[in-house]
């Protein structure tokens, strides 16, 4: 393939224009007027945490709103994406003895999901093309112990949920799509997440959506499942505890049903995430198109990266643009100073110190994950990295290959 024909000179003035402003960030979310007012709304309410499911609040109405986005008919608002896939779990008595399927390519939380609640993580390796769960080979590691399978939807590319749940249905178990890396990318045309017996969605400084804080959310067509969860984070109050507010006897009037926890996400983080959510598809509408570019001008020139993959069946959301290439590390350091880059999950989860060692993980396991976290590079990549900025970071791995500095 020929380079990039760029002339030398403009080349040089627009890289001085670039490091005299600053180097181009992985990623910088995007801050208005309108979220600066909804931090002040949430924080004048005075309600700031919502004590009932029912209560009219901020986290009520951004369930509301979130279920009319997801095609969902329950959301329950939690702290993060972690508490959600936590509580998912737990509600289902996923516990000690259990295993459930994922994959260890991912942030360690869906690992410490299944192990809080006693389970064991069971990893299933991934597919080279899309980085999701390999679905050919999630049969084979079902055991009589197995109680779900959790899928991650690989940085905005959604796992091929039909097949998986026809897996589940064979084996009667529970899916839960974690789509914390993905929340607005779609299936056959419909938003992820609720495909799955029930999703999980987070929203934090460097997702797709943000609440000014860590946040998360359990969508699902489940209602059993999602008044559990929301007792299980609203420290065992259901029904009955409600009820008993109202008792004109106070006297062991309130009763809470089961034992929770306190994951009761704040009304004013909760009031951002509204105003965010309503941005958020043109948000992933402009990454996509950003993501195009990238495809476009990296396929022009002389290289050894393999570009990401975007299957028939998925609307990839890039929540990042990760591509591969075995000069990683050298590519990763030439861009350092001009370019902020992040190699994915380093260290896959199975070589990570605690399930190396409490389960005897060893290199080899997992192949294709292992070669992918060794030469996988995520480029810089949100709404408000212009045409400009993508050609920069284009034109900087173009002269790292043709070794100029």
């Amino acid at each position: 393939m020929a380079t990039l024909q760029t002339n030398p000179l403009l080349e040089f003035v627009r890289y001085r224009e670039k490091k005299a402003r600053s180097f181009i960030p992985l990623y910088e979310p995007t801050i208005t007027e309108e979220m600066r007012q909804a931090v002040l709304q949430g924080f004048d309410e005075k309600l700031w945490i919502r004590g009932s499911r029912e209560w009219d609040s901020q986290g009520k109405k951004f369930e509301d709103e979130m279920c009319q986005f997801a095609g969902c008919k329950y959301a329950v608002n939690m702290t993060s994406g972690t508490a959600a896939l936590f509580l998912g779990l737990r509600a289902w008595g996923v516990g000690p003895g259990d295993e459930v399927i994922t994959v260890p390519n991912t942030f360690p939380c869906p690992s410490d999901a299944i192990m809080w609640n006693g389970a064991k993580p069971v990893y299933v390796d991934i597919d080279p093309e899309t980085y999701c769960i390999d679905v050919s080979k999630i049969e084979d590691a079902i055991t009589p112990r197995t109680r779900a399978i959790m899928p991650i939807d690989a940085h905005g590319h959604p796992a091929d949920m039909d097949p998986i749940m026809e897996i589940a249905a064979r084996h009667n178990l529970k899916v839960y799509d974690d789509s914390c890396q993905a929340i607005g990318a779609m299936y056959k045309g419909k938003k992820i997440g609720p495909h799955a017996h029930c999703g999980a969605y987070s929203y934090t400084r460097n997702k797709p959506m943000f609440c000014g804080g860590d946040g998360g959310i359990l969508v699902t067509n489940d209602k059993a499942l999602a008044e559990t969860v929301w007792m299980l984070a609203n420290h065992g109050r259901g029904p009955q505890y409600y009820v008993g507010t109202k008792a004109e006897v106070a006297y062991c009037a309130l009763e809470h049903e089961i034992s929770g926890l306190n994951f009761r996400q704040s009304e004013v983080l909760s009031a951002v995430a509204r105003v965010t959510l309503r941005s958020l598809q043109g948000w992933n509408e402009r990454r996509r198109e950003i993501a195009a570019r990238y495809k476009t001008k990296i396929s022009r020139i002389d290289t050894d990266i393999t570009l990401p993959a975007e299957k028939p069946y998925a609307w990839h959301s890039y929540w990042r643009f990760v591509i591969r290439t075995p000069q990683r590390d050298r590519l990763r350091l030439f861009l350092a100073s001009t370019v902020e880059t992040k190699p994915t999950y380093g260290t896959p989860n199975h070589l990570d110190r605690v399930l190396r060692t409490k389960y005897g993980y060893k290199p080899g396991d997992f192949p294709v994950t292992e070669q992918y976290t060794q030469d996988n590079l995520a480029l810089p990549m949100y709404p408000d990295l212009t045409d400009d900025d993508v050609d920069f970071v284009v034109e900087r791995i173009d002269a790292f290959y043709r070794g100029k500095k």
